[in-house]
């Protein structure tokens, strides 16, 4: 029967934040699976505001995630696209207690939820605040966009003759503005170590070689430290996989070491591998002076008597500027670096991430809304940097040219805060102007793996796509933490490391 089940006692009390389930349950015949997002709040209309979106319905209290999605399923019914979309459930110790126990239903495809939700994060049991809210969305592989051009479809798909959205196999959902990610191995991605413990890692720039191996340039914290302390022990680090670009990737050398950040690759058509990077070559890095000390097993102890500083407490600020240099092998030797121009940006970190056309023209992107362009990526003196209308989402920018239209430019961003949101925009006017529906998610939290089991990503930043030779995405990286919570404030373990998750291709 479709009956809500009774509200149980409010309690604080400890959840495995990171175990991830998905369920199915049998309603009136049908069989719905959900992907269940931990700590994912989908019902609000904005982070931290005490409203919610008018499309969302109260379906009453209930006991259980599972029950939420029962009740949501009897409400609206099972299609994937004309009935229950979504759910959220506040769990009993939910932090506002007027949501407590509430499950809220959603029919509308929108998918855009918050991963950061918390009321005191300095308090002593920050457990008890951070979270305690589960999203499930159904199959949006299954989804259904009504379309009158590509436009409606993110240019991820086209408009079929029947007026609705055909998504290519790497996307899915509303306006096929989310990437179809699907299970991958365990050792996916850039997960080293050393004879100390785990080495954090920080985002992976995947390009493949003439000769069809896989090269990732990603930025690694030394000493066995994590992200808290990416300002002062941050360094560009070279692996490679011969198994293909899955990986796993295994450290092979060091391209430049502290202090260095925000690696990108792009090749030239000349053949060089190009790397743009935020850098510092002052006899002193950046945020603490010299790095922290003291890691252990890939976090950080944070000490500032050891020098150990997050990047909100620093005694060294200093200007992050962004560098190029070339090579003809990935492994080096490097050309000697180059400043690479900012213009009127600032003093902060570029985000910059370029592609090299064919010309040998260049085209980035910048933490928004800034673009690169010049007629000859080799030349800077031909850098021109332009303010744009800042459309593209949050930070961390990763562009690529559409493999089935060149003449579309996409672009991924972390579109959250300290969380797990992936924002997708494109241009057809080469750069110029961006445009984005806002109503989906490029990515989110969860992450899947082949043996069965998930987890729920705490953080999941920097995205880059791994590219086959025609241009054709394969999958995702992030720079990624998966202990709750994880803020510059609050982060009892900031171990990071580089995920790579596959993209459907079927």
């Amino acid at each position: 029967m479709c009956t809500p089940t009774e509200h149980r006692p409010r309690f604080c009390r400890v959840v495995a934040m990171l175990s991830v389930f998905v369920l199915a349950a049998a309603v009136a015949g049908n069989t719905t699976t959900f992907d269940f997002y931990e700590n994912a709040d989908n019902a609000h209309t904005q982070h931290g505001k005490k409203n919610f979106n008018a499309a969302v319905s109260d379906l009453g209290i209930v006991e259980s995630v599972m029950a939420c999605q029962h009740a949501c399923v009897c409400a609206f019914g099972a299609d994937p696209t004309t009935g229950c979309t979504s759910f959220t459930f506040y769990h009993d110790n939910y932090n506002n207690s007027d949501w407590a126990g509430h499950c809220f239903g959603d029919t509308t495809g929108a998918w855009t939820p918050f991963y950061s939700t918390y009321v005191n994060p300095m308090s002593a049991s920050p457990s008890c605040f951070w979270g305690n809210v589960t999203s499930g969305q159904n199959q949006p592989a299954r989804y259904v966009t009504p379309c009158v051009d590509e436009a409606d479809c993110s240019y991820n798909g086209i408009c079929s003759d029947a007026g609705t959205c055909v998504c290519h196999p790497q996307w899915m959902g509303k306006h096929c503005g989310q990437l179809h990610l699907v299970a991958t191995g365990l050792d996916a991605g850039l997960q080293s170590r050393d004879s100390l413990g785990r080495v954090s890692s920080w985002g992976g720039s995947v390009v493949r070689g003439d000769d069809g191996v896989f090269h990732m340039w990603a930025a690694e914290m030394t000493n066995n430290t994590g992200i808290l302390v990416w300002m002062s022990n941050s360094r560009v680090r070279h692996a490679v996989s011969r198994n293909g670009p899955l990986g796993p990737f295994l450290p092979a050398d060091i391209a430049f070491g502290l202090w260095g950040h925000e690696p990108t690759v792009a090749r030239a058509p000349s053949g060089e591998y190009v790397l743009f990077w935020t850098a510092h070559f002052g006899s002193e890095v950046p945020c603490s002076g010299i790095p922290c000390e003291d890691g252990n097993n890939g976090n950080s102890v944070m000490d500032p008597r050891k020098h150990c500083l997050n990047i909100h407490d620093c005694t060294n600020p200093t200007d992050l500027n962004s560098y190029m240099s070339y090579s003809q092998n990935p492994a080096g030797p490097w050309s000697t670096p180059a400043l690479v121009p900012k213009g009127d940006f600032g003093s902060g970190d570029t985000n910059l991430a370029p592609i090299i056309n064919e010309d040998g023209s260049l085209f980035g992107l910048g933490r928004p809304g800034w673009i690169w362009r010049a007629p000859d990526w080799r030349n800077l003196s031909t850098y021109v940097v332009e303010k744009i209308d800042a459309t593209i989402l949050g930070e961390d920018p990763f562009v690529y040219r559409d493999h089935y239209n060149a003449s579309v430019l996409h672009a991924l961003s972390h579109a959250g805060h300290y969380d797990a949101k992936g924002g997708h925009v494109w241009s057809t006017d080469g750069g110029r102007s961006w445009n984005h529906h806002n109503d989906i998610d490029a990515y989110g939290s969860l992450i899947k793996y082949t043996d069965g089991s998930q987890r729920s990503l705490s953080r999941r930043e920097r995205p880059h796509l791994v590219l086959d030779e025609r241009g054709v995405p394969l999958a995702l990286t992030n720079g990624v933490t998966d202990g709750w919570p994880c803020t510059y404030r609050v982060c009892p373990y900031d171990y990071c490391h580089t995920a790579l998750q596959s993209l459907n291709q079927n």
